[in-house]
């Protein structure tokens, strides 16, 4: 017996402690954070930072604080801010981090330098533009439901991401897009309706290289874009016209659930110049067809058909709008760079892309259409 005690004594000699603890109590812990430009070139800086208020009996209450101030760079607008607040600015629980449009137009990574050079920094934490308005309009908005504004914003990413609207891409995964040359991205973009108190997401904001080109495939084309780059959510719907029979407009339109996608790219090298092919074979499910009369011989295969013309049209269409923006979101430069690093170092894909053909094809086959016919 004294021989084990004397054992785990010796042993814990060598165990390591909480070295590196931080309690919550010494910290105000920003949840969401925003940067705009400013009038002058400075950078403006707005978090939203939440405390609890303990109560006697029961659960507390919570407030919310925002905090803004101006600065040259982020961590100096960091320090301003820790001279405003009680306890210590803690980046660490950062659910999303918003950039004014006119400041997402310039360079952003010196916005986010900061973040990736800190190791108590959120990258898990999703990055949004704000079309036609502030980060800090946003941050401080009036909005109803959810008591935190990171809530409020976060939930709304989230909700794109599952309905296949948005990537769902963190500022982790962002970061190897920012820096290498050949693939650009895209993020979400929200803009404040209703007088302040709704927040909507308006469609994909479009980057080259490290700035937005002020281009963005639509609410309304988002489904598509993201089954294009092989992207798929929980849900995945589309809604497209396929007839035109002069009767009730609704009559004309039918909704499919994309059960599974198969998306192939291929980009060859032809005599020195580049061409790419995309091709996505889906299997989808009919939720919605005011026309019915699905039982009747080879009106299945005929919708299947025009879904496939439809989606093709939609497919040429936003990857003409990529091509205008030079927002190279396919990764197609990356894979000239590997493949054909002969051509690469022969041309400036900036140039070079918006002139490539882009050929996408798009295959839909129906494998269920309801229980009622």
């Amino acid at each position: 017996m004294k021989v084990c005690f004397f054992i785990c004594m010796v042993c814990t000699l060598f165990l390591t402690g909480c070295w590196d603890e931080k309690q919550f109590k010494n910290v105000k812990l920003v949840l969401s954070l925003g940067f705009d430009q400013g009038e002058e070139g400075e950078i403006i800086q707005t978090v939203s930072i939440p405390t609890v208020n303990r109560a006697s009996e029961g659960p507390g209450s919570e407030s919310l604080q925002i905090v803004s101030t101006s600065a040259n760079t982020p961590l100096h607008a960091r320090d301003k801010i820790d001279q405003m607040i009680s306890e210590t600015y803690d980046p660490s629980k950062v659910k999303v981090v918003l950039l004014g449009e006119d400041l997402a137009k310039k360079n952003i990574y010196p916005i986010l330098d900061d973040m990736y050079r800190s190791p108590r920094s959120n990258l898990n934490a999703y990055l949004a533009v704000v079309e036609e308005g502030t980060a800090k309009e946003v941050i401080s908005m009036n909005h109803s439901g959810a008591t935190r504004i990171s809530n409020y914003i976060g939930g709304l990413l989230e909700a794109a991401v599952s309905s296949t609207h948005a990537t769902g891409e963190n500022l982790q995964l962002l970061c190897a897009e920012l820096l290498e040359p050949g693939i650009d991205f895209s993020v979400p973009l929200l803009k404040i309706e209703d007088d302040g108190s709704l927040l909507t997401f308006n469609g994909m904001g479009l980057f080259h290289e490290k700035a937005y080109t002020g281009e963005k495939i639509g609410a309304e084309q988002t489904t598509m874009y993201m089954l294009l780059q092989g992207v798929k959510g929980r849900v995945a719907r589309l809604t497209e016209k396929i007839d035109d029979n002069g009767k009730d407009e609704i009559l004309d339109y039918v909704t499919v659930s994309v059960a599974e996608n198969d998306r192939k790219m291929k980009v060859e090298n032809k005599d020195g110049e580049i061409a790419a092919t995309i091709h996505l074979d889906m299997s989808v499910k009919i939720a919605e067809y005011p026309s019915d009369h699905l039982y009747v011989k080879g009106r299945i295969e005929e919708i299947s058909k025009k879904l496939s013309e439809r989606l093709t049209e939609e497919s040429v269409d936003i990857i003409a709008q990529l091509q205008e923006a030079n927002s190279d979101v396919f990764g197609i430069g990356r894979r000239v760079k590997a493949y054909h690093p002969e051509v690469w170092k022969e041309i400036d894909w900036s140039e070079t892309y918006p002139e490539i053909s882009i050929t996408p094809t798009v295959e839909v086959e129906i494998i269920q259409h309801g229980i009622i016919n």
